[in-house]
C-alpha cells in the first residue's frame, strides 16, 4: 500500500503567542482530521527568540494529547522568518507549509495548496487580491500593502504575483535545499524574498484565493516595516543571483 504524503505545517510563535497557541492548534487539528485524509500532516511550532520555555512545555503536551501530530522546533534569532525556515530546513515530509498562529486565513483553502503542490507546483501560496478572494481589512492597510505591490513588488522586481505576504504558502523539498539557504532577511521580507529566488530560478509557483480577516491585535506596523521593504526590493532588483546560471 502507497504510503501518504507527509505535510509539516509550522505555526511561526514568540513568547507573545502564548496565549493563542492552544486554540489555534486544536481548531487546525479538528479540521486536519475531517479534511485532509490523503495527507499524513502534523503541526510544528517554529518558535523563535527568547524565553522559549512556556512554549515549548505547551508543545509537549499537545504532542502528548493528540499523539505526535503536534511537535516543535526552535532558534534563538527572533523573527517569522527564522522560526518558519528553521522547521522547513529541519523537516523531512514531503510538503513543507506554514500559516500564522492566529488563522487569520480560513483553512478551507489549505488543502488547495497542498493539492496544488501534489500536482507539480514547487510554491503555492495563499492571495488575498485575487478576484475571488474574500478579506477583511482596514483601507489604510489594503491600500499600503496594494502599494507595495504593485509598485515594488511587481514593477521593480518583476514579479506576477497579486500578494506575496500573506501567512498562508506551500513549498516542495527543492525549493526548501535550493532557494532557503539564499533567503538573507529573515524577519518580515523573507517570504518575498524567497517568492522572487522561486520565481527567478524558474521554478512553478501558482496563487489561490482566500478568506481572510486582519488581526487587529497585530504586533505588525507596516507602516515601520515599508522602509526595511523598499530597501530588500532593491538590494534584490541590484543583485546578481546566487546559482549558476
Amino acid at each position: 500500500m502507497k504510503s501518504l504524503p507527509t505535510v509539516d505545517i509550522a505555526l511561526p510563535v514568540y513568547y507573545g503567542n502564548l496565549e493563542e497557541i492552544e486554540e489555534s492548534v486544536e481548531k487546525q487539528i479538528a479540521y486536519y482530521k475531517k479534511n485532509l485524509k490523503t495527507y499524513n500532516w502534523r503541526i510544528v511550532i517554529a518558535s523563535n527568540g527568547k524565553n522559549p520555555e512556556k512554549v515549548i512545555t505547551l508543545t509537549k503536551k499537545l504532542g502528548k494529547k493528540h499523539k505526535g501530530k503536534v511537535d516543535y522546533t526552535h532558534i534563538d534569532k527572533p523573527g517569522k522568518g527564522n522560526g518558519v525556515i528553521h522547521a522547513w530546513e529541519s523537516s523531512k515530509a514531503d510538503i513543507m507549509s506554514y500559516m500564522d498562529v492566529d488563522l487569520a486565513t480560513d483553512l478551507g483553502s489549505f488543502k488547495t495548496l497542498l493539492d496544488n503542490i501534489q500536482q507539480g507546483y514547487d510554491a503555492v501560496v495563499g492571495s488575498r487580491y485575487l478576484k475571488t478572494s474574500k478579506i477583511k481589512r482596514t483601507i489604510k492597510r489594503i491600500f499600503i500593502s496594494k502599494t507595495y505591490i504593485t509598485y515594488f513588488y511587481r514593477f521593480i522586481l518583476g514579479l506576477p504575483l497579486t500578494d506575496a505576504q500573506c501567512g498562508f504558502k506551500a513549498v516542495n523539498k527543492k525549493v526548501v535545499k535550493t532557494i532557503l539557504p539564499y533567503i538573507q532577511d529573515r524577519v518580515w521580507f523573507w517570504e518575498s524574498e524567497m517568492l522572487y529566488l522561486i520565481y527567478k530560478r524558474n521554478y512553478k509557483i501558482r496563487e489561490v484565493p482566500v478568506h481572510w480577516i486582519e488581526d487587529l491585535n497585530s504586533g505588525v506596523n507596516l507602516v515601520k516595516i515599508i522602509p526595511n521593504f523598499m530597501k530588500n526590493v532593491l538590494r534584490l532588483r541590484f543583485s546578481k543571483l546566487p546559482w549558476k546560471r
